[in-house]
């Protein structure tokens, strides 16, 4: 049966992949975000776009507002993609529709680093973790990683620092010191319906824009890490979408570094079938696509030398899409919002770009 399915956080490419995939089965789609000239708005599934307030600064308003839509446009299922998420849990026992997060208390542990940690310990490989104002091993301080508790897309991580390094760190105990691992890192997208696992896919994001976001995803097949991420839904009985970064050892061993109780890039590589795991009780769908996915105009924007690269031709484009052509010749538009506010702000193009919708506990 068509439903009316509610998307958040449209300036991300999964809000668009999401919205395509419902699209094609037939569902209404209402999108909605904190910015105004999105990404995913100008698809042609999208049947109205609503401009929310920003909840990491207004979420009484944006919570009025989010309940109002799911009233008005009669939603059924309600989707964040971003760490919106967060804001849409503290209000989801009063939604009158699906909500696809968990409760906060467990999504807050699952993102602040140290705490997670703690909790993977028996379900992975974990590297040792302590609070940086606890650190004392200052003679090995290069085969460490220091980064914020709460941050994201690798913002602020300081990569085996000096002495020097770690002691500016303006509050250490809002920070983590992580033991550096070697091997390969690689991403975990999941899709869970109350503890029960219904998609899953691996990749590694070979080419990223600096140390931030990863823009060309390549597919990785491991069926022990799969086995050991199914134990750790079911056990904590998640709801919703839920990624991970993990290091893959030399020796196939995968160590789990930190999670992101959210959508991440994972989901291009679920595709047309990403409406069916969210609804279709009976579809399960573990590391589907062997389809190499990249996001095309970062490469033109950030690193346009790697355009001549072999892998650059060999990824399908996340945004383009020959009978959903609006996306890819409007993106722009996005960007120019973005920079808009780098630079009243005075922002790096990655705090402009999530600072409205980011959650610090």
């Amino acid at each position: 049966m068509p439903q009316n399915i509610l998307i958040l956080g449209a300036r991300a490419p999964i809000a668009l992949e999401m919205a395509r995939s419902f699209g094609k089965q037939g569902h209404r789609i209402v999108m909605a975000d904190s910015l105004r000239l999105t990404l995913a708005r100008w698809s042609k599934y999208v049947a109205v776009y609503y401009h929310l307030p920003p909840p990491a600064y207004a979420f009484g308003a944006f919570q009025e507002k989010l309940k109002q839509i799911i009233i008005d446009e009669k939603i059924d299922h309600c989707l964040p993609t971003c760490e919106e998420a967060f804001f849409v849990a503290m209000t989801k026992d009063s939604l009158p529709c699906q909500v696809w997060t968990a409760g906060l208390q467990l999504m807050h542990q699952l993102h602040r680093k140290d705490a997670f940690i703690e909790l993977a310990k028996g379900f992975f490989i974990v590297p040792d973790t302590v609070n940086a104002a606890d650190f004392n091993d200052f003679e090995n301080a290069n085969a460490y990683v220091f980064k914020p508790i709460y941050s994201r897309f690798a913002n602020f991580t300081l990569l085996r620092p000096t002495v020097a390094q770690i002691k500016q760190i303006p509050d250490s105990t809002a920070w983590v010191a992580q033991r550096f691992i070697s091997g390969k890192e690689v991403c975990v997208y999941s899709i869970w319906a109350h503890g029960t696992l219904k998609a899953l896919t691996i990749y590694h994001p070979k080419y990223r824009v600096g140390k931030g976001s990863g823009i060309y995803f390549e597919p990785v097949t491991h069926q022990a890490l799969i086995s050991s991420i199914k134990r750790f839904g079911e056990a904590i009985g998640y709801h919703g979408q839920l990624s991970f970064d993990f290091i893959i050892q030399p020796d196939g061993t995968p160590v789990v570094l930190e999670c992101n109780p959210r959508g991440i890039s994972g989901a291009h590589l679920i595709g047309n079938d990403l409406a069916r795991c969210f609804l279709d009780d009976t579809f399960q769908l573990l590391n589907p696509s062997q389809k190499h996915m990249a996001v095309k105009f970062a490469f033109l924007i950030t690193q346009p030398h790697l355009m001549l690269n072999r892998d650059f031709y060999r990824a399908n484009d996340v945004i383009f899409s020959g009978n959903d052509p609006l996306p890819l010749f409007l993106q722009p538009l996005s960007l120019v919002e973005i920079l808009k506010i780098k630079f009243l702000q005075n922002k790096t193009l990655l705090q402009a770009s999530t600072q409205d919708i980011e959650w610090n506990g």
